[in-house]
């Protein structure tokens, strides 16, 4: 009796151990993101019509993510994830085909593949046994297509699937303890043409907005990236813009109103940024000067648009416990 109790203790304290070692080799990582952009930008309509405008706006993000920390083989984030991967299929397919005795299959890019099987199928007719044929090596060349991944050097490599594991794949969760802030500041002068002539007004948007809890939470579980420890760098599918809310006051013929609502940015910049964000190392900065093509200047009349933008990225992964 007593020995049977003090098998039942032991588990017991085995048990609440349980969690602890299943946990172990979890980790945490902070990423905070910060962008910041200045510029000017205008519009140029007819006549009288004509707005320029200065502005300043950017956010910075802070979220946490987690890993189970177990090493993956293949980096799912990787560019390339997917040349690689079909380069892999075809290695196996080919090595399957070659086990069975048959001929090895052909290597088309697509396009060769549809023009191969538009004349075959010509030829073919109404014939519906060719016809059958003709799909099943549709179906085998499409396995081996070319894809651009090859084992030469130069070219995307593909997978042998004996790579050893090296990938840590983090992803967001509920209440990381995140956080966000965007900003805007936009002066916009111009004229629009009157029956009286040039009537001057202005416009000036401001922000600064803390995303709340809820605008917060969106953004700890959108984030996912892939650490390689090996050389230090991540990569990620870019950062998620937070929610920006703002006010505008405009002047006009000596009367001023005011609004509030979503602050108007300039999505060109962001896609830029999250172009550079796909792979990076853990911290760094990245700069460029770029040229607008999508107006936000706030013109109250239309007309020809341009404007220039310089961003400033700057970025940090750091583990945390």
């Amino acid at each position: 009796m007593g020995s049977k109790k003090f098998r039942v203790l032991a588990w017991a304290m085995c048990a609440a151990f349980l969690p602890l070692a299943a946990n172990a080799a979890q980790k945490r990582v902070r990423l905070t993101v910060e962008v910041k952009v200045e510029g000017t930008e205008g519009v140029v309509g007819t006549g009288a019509d004509r707005t320029t405008a200065k502005f300043r706006e950017g956010y910075t993000i802070v979220t946490h993510l987690q890993s189970d920390g177990e090493l993956a083989q293949f980096n799912s984030k990787d560019p390339e994830y997917a040349q690689k991967m079909m380069g892999l299929a075809q290695s196996v397919h080919a090595k399957v085909n070659k086990a069975q005795g048959k001929a090895p299959v052909k290597k088309m890019t697509q396009q060769q593949i549809q023009d191969y099987v538009k004349t075959k199928q010509a030829a073919c007719g109404a014939d519906r046994n060719c016809l059958m044929k003709l799909a099943q090596e549709a179906q085998e060349l499409m396995s081996n297509m070319d894809t651009g991944a090859t084992a030469a050097a130069g070219g995307v490599v593909a997978y042998t699937g004996n790579e050893p594991p090296r990938y840590l794949n983090f992803f967001g969760y509920e209440n990381c303890g995140g956080s966000a802030h965007v900003y805007v500041d936009r002066t916009v002068q111009g004229t629009v043409a009157d029956t009286s002539g040039a009537v001057p007004y202005t416009i000036h948007d401001t922000a600064d907005y803390n995303n709340n809890p809820v605008e917060v939470g969106l953004i700890c579980v959108s984030h996912n990236l892939v650490l390689d420890p090996v050389d230090n760098s991540f990569y990620t599918d870019g950062a998620v813009y937070p929610s920006a809310k703002g006010n505008s006051v405009m002047t006009m013929r000596g009367r001023t109103d005011k609004s509030s609502g979503e602050a108007a940015t300039h999505g060109e910049v962001y896609d830029w940024v999250n172009a550079q964000f796909r792979h990076v190392p853990r911290a760094g900065t990245k700069s460029t000067a770029m040229k607008l093509t999508q107006g936000r200047g706030g013109a109250i009349h239309s007309g020809r648009y341009s404007g220039e933008a310089r961003v400033t990225l700057s970025w940090k992964l750091e583990d945390v416990k």
